[in-house]
């Protein structure tokens, strides 16, 4: 081959690797680049992010998410999605972060990334103290309430399989109707049942069933396969971590309820 043919070769190599570089430009470059962070959230999970009337969309995974884009210089702009929306909206590219309180779990991190995980909360159980539900065998033939996006673990419904569940669109409706005694009970992450008892004006109505708790991490979902992005998340709120400035948005929505965990790798 010619030293003409061997650098025309060379130049196409370089240009076709040049182009594929541009078309799989990550995340990050592509928010800077827009001037913009897309930020998935919700209207219906409150303290996560819920709509107020008189502030739009906030909660305690608006608060944090803004940081991050205050991180990148740049101002976010929130998104309003149902639950069934979070995944694809990340895979489409039509949102860059959900900040909506979402479960780290196995089977969704197939699907999509996510960052540290910034609260530590256990799905537990609600019941009114006047119901006579103390244990979670109890629920044998009563109703337990959840959101449509949540899901019975498989050792519960085998310890208590004439449970009946009974599902609702949003959180605030399955609060309303354990407050009504139309379901016995409700399951969700403690923090946001403790939340809603506090909201509710008479938290001493309400208890959480001792014998059962479920594990559980939330994060920010991310687009996955974008490294430089999520490493730029995860720093970002080690961050906050160690300003202290994570405690304080968490105290903010959840205080006087105690923080017993820090924001660190996995």
């Amino acid at each position: 081959m010619s030293q003409r043919r061997i650098r025309a070769s060379l130049f196409a190599a370089a240009a076709l690797t040049a182009l594929a570089g541009s078309a799989t430009a990550d995340k990050l470059h592509d928010i800077k680049a827009r001037g913009k962070l897309l930020l998935g959230v919700t209207k219906s999970s409150p303290p996560f992010s819920f709509l107020d009337p008189g502030n739009g969309i906030i909660g305690y995974d608006v608060d944090l998410a803004e940081r991050i884009a205050k991180s990148l210089g740049v101002p976010a702009e929130k998104i309003p999605l149902i639950n069934a929306e979070r995944i694809s909206s990340l895979q489409d590219d039509r949102v860059d972060l959900v900040a909506v309180g979402m479960t780290r779990s196995k089977g969704r991190a197939r699907e999509i990334a996510f960052s540290y995980a910034y609260l530590d909360s256990p799905h537990m159980v609600l019941v009114r103290k006047d119901g006579g539900l103390a244990h979670i065998g109890d629920f044998a033939g009563r109703k337990l309430a959840l959101v449509r996006s949540a899901s019975v673990d498989a050792k519960l419904k085998a310890a208590v399989p004439t449970m009946q569940i009974v599902l609702f669109d949003e959180y605030n409706a399955a609060f309303t109707a354990l407050s009504q005694r139309r379901v016995d009970g409700l399951l969700a992450d403690n923090m946001l049942l403790l939340w809603f008892a506090r909201k509710s004006g008479h938290p001493a109505d309400f208890a959480l069933i001792a014998d059962y708790q479920l594990p559980r991490t939330a994060g920010f979902a991310l687009k996955k396969d974008e490294p430089g992005f999520l490493d730029f998340v995860d720093r970002a709120l080690l961050k906050l971590e160690a300003s202290g400035e994570a405690a304080g948005i968490y105290n903010a929505w959840f205080a006087p309820v105690p923080r017993t965990f820090r924001i660190q790798p996995d």
